[in-house]
This record gives structure tokens, C-alpha cells and sequence, in this order.
């Protein structure tokens, strides 16, 4: 595996706003070294971001400290969101009563 380097703006940033940061580099052009096909990069960063960065950091970095700091930030969000899921459909659907 060749090992490269990704920016630290994109590695701090893509902690907070992985989507934003997916779209931003795409649009610049700038998107890391990665053998994902491009139809799986665009789902991943809909559907996905956290896990495509995880795709994108290990390609180009291997298993370093970066990788398991964004896999404990995909971790955190994702039981965040199981554990707050019946509250926020009860919000939706109060939503579409008012």
C-alpha cells in the first residue's frame, strides 16, 4: 500500500463536517489516492461520509492514529443518533402535525 499524506485541515475538519469537507475537496479537485469506484464515492459521501473518510485515511495512511480518532468520531455519532431516534421521529412527526 503507498502511503500519503492528507492535509490536517481535512483530517480536523472532516471530524466536525465529514460531508461538507468531501463536497469542498471534490469540487477543488482535490480528492485523496483511493481505489474506490467513483459511484461508491458519491453514495459514501451521501449516505456514508464518515465511513468514506475512514476509506480515504487508511488508503493513504494505514492504521495510524488518525484512523482510530475518526473511527471513536464515527462511533460517537452514530450511537448518538440510535440513541436519540425515537425523540427526534416524535420531533418530525410534530413537524408535519403543526
Amino acid at each position: 500500500m503507498e502511503t500519503q499524506e492528507i492535509g490536517i485541515w481535512f483530517l480536523l475538519l472532516s471530524l466536525i463536517v465529514p460531508r461538507f469537507v468531501l463536497f469542498f475537496w471534490w469540487t477543488t479537485g482535490n480528492l485523496p489516492y483511493n481505489t474506490t469506484p467513483f459511484a461508491a464515492d458519491a453514495i459514501c459521501a451521501v449516505l456514508l461520509p464518515r465511513v468514506l473518510v475512514l476509506v480515504y485515511i487508511y488508503q493513504n495512511m494505514g492504521l495510524g492514529p488518525w484512523f482510530y480518532i475518526h473511527l471513536v468520531a464515527l462511533v460517537i455519532a452514530w450511537a448518538y443518533n440510535l440513541l436519540h431516534f425515537e425523540s427526534n421521529m416524535e420531533k418530525l412527526k410534530n413537524l408535519g402535525n403543526a
